[in-house]
């Protein structure tokens, strides 16, 4: 095979896992000007070299070339792929669609197994369900990376086989993601490569609303977050604690900035202000989130009493910052927000309200903080005014935030928390 035979097969066979080609649609076809723009350029000889590759995978074949026909001659229009199966067998390679078949053979398997050995599993027996039916062979590469889908289904069985077992509260107890990936596949790394290919299906599985089993505790990530005020964290700590000692506190009576981990955010089960600041009307205690690091330690350290509590929301939320937000609401805080003047900002604040599981106020994002800020404000790229769509209509409701989004689309401009003053 030459380097020219080889290069067109290459390209169609990159190509070919997402056309319409491999789900029985139209045959996959290249132009030469887009996908072999090169050649056209590199001479006489380097053309008349691949005209020949292709003709010789015509004579196969494999392709059919389509032809421009002009008064002096003639010169290549179209690659047309003729023979799918003809061109993976020629480079050794599995067809996309069989590979994609037998993925779906094996998620229907575990599926059944699923259902049979943990029937209350029904994250796992709805995700490989899903994956029985909606594998399509796009999905057998990632990354330009081919696959192999259904060791991949298998493994990932195994996975949630053992998450089911070892993991509470998207932790692992008494071992390492890496330690786990080493006792279920003689492989370190196994786990984290995993992730990274079925990565696409999950994501896909989430935004259909199938529910997919957790692999949290073993993603290597390591969820915290800030907190500042004079408060009371109650802990259930399982069976640590019995009896009269089945709740620890921990108090902050100073108020000082304290960090917070997911492994003990995920154990609060109830905040307490230890000094409720009563100079404001409002006798409920009150929590803000702030968006950026540098306001929420101006706020957090301030004097200026305007809440009992201070949380880092870090950007968008974390699963630490969701759990303490849940945490706050339920111990009767009122919670404010405060954040960046532009489209991501009012989606972190949405997704602020969405972990607190009730209202939410925001803290000087409105139209008249924008214009006296906007002398000192920021051009947005097209991308981040895109992100508009993604605001509810429930956002849009809360007194303020139409008004400022307005500001925003009619400007293009968006203002950075750190330059407003609280």
């Amino acid at each position: 095979m030459t380097q020219s035979e080889l290069r067109i097969l290459e390209t169609l066979a990159e190509r070919f896992a997402r056309s319409a080609h491999a789900e029985g649609g139209a045959p996959l076809r290249l132009t030469p000007e887009k996908s072999f723009a090169d050649v056209l350029t590199a001479g006489p000889d380097a053309y008349e070299s691949f005209l020949e590759a292709g003709e010789r995978l015509e004579t196969d074949g494999i392709i059919s070339l389509a032809w421009k026909r002009f008064r002096k001659g003639e010169e290549l229009a179209t690659i047309i792929l003729r023979d799918a199966e003809a061109l993976f067998a020629r480079l050794g390679r599995p067809l996309p669609s069989d590979e994609a078949g037998r993925a779906r053979d094996t998620a229907r398997v575990e599926a059944a197994r699923v259902e049979a050995e943990r029937p209350d599993d029904g994250a796992s027996r709805a995700f490989f369900a899903w994956l029985a039916e909606g594998v399509r062979p796009r999905d057998a590469s990632v990354d330009e990376r081919e696959i192999d889908l259904s060791l991949a289904i298998r493994d990932f069985a195994r996975l949630a086989d053992a998450l089911a077992s070892s993991a509470k509260d998207g932790f692992l107890s008494g071992i390492t993601p890496r330690a786990l990936s080493v006792t279920l596949f003689s492989d370190s790394k196994r786990i984290e490569t995993l992730l990274a290919e079925l990565a696409p299906l999950i994501s896909r599985a989430r935004r259909a609303d199938v529910p997919v089993p957790d692999t949290s505790a073993v993603e290597r990530n390591f969820p915290e977050t800030l907190v500042a005020g004079p408060l009371s964290f109650s802990l259930d700590d399982g069976d640590a604690y019995t009896g009269a000692n089945a709740n620890a506190d921990i108090a902050n009576a100073t108020g000082c900035v304290i960090g917070i981990p997911l492994v003990t955010a995920a154990k609060i089960t109830r905040v307490q202000s230890i000094a409720p600041d009563t100079r404001r009307a409002n006798a409920r205690p009150l929590l803000v989130s702030v968006e950026n690091l540098e306001t929420f330690y101006a706020l957090a350290t301030g004097d200026g009493h305007i809440a009992d509590a201070f949380l880092y929301a870090g950007g968008h939320p974390n699963r630490a910052v969701q759990r303490l937000l849940a945490a706050f609401a339920r111990s009767g805080f009122a919670i404010k927000h405060a954040g960046d003047l532009d489209p991501e900002g009012i989606l972190i604040l949405q997704e602020v309200m969405d972990a607190a599981g009730m209202p939410v106020t925001p803290l000087k994002m409105d139209a008249a903080t924008f214009d006296a800020c906007l002398p000192h404000s920021r051009e947005l790229e097209k991308t981040a005014l895109s992100r508009v769509i993604m605001i509810r209509d429930a956002t849009r409701a809360i007194p303020g935030i139409n008004g400022l989004l307005a500001r925003i689309l009619a400007t293009g401009r968006g203002v950075e928390q750190e330059i407003i003053e609280y």
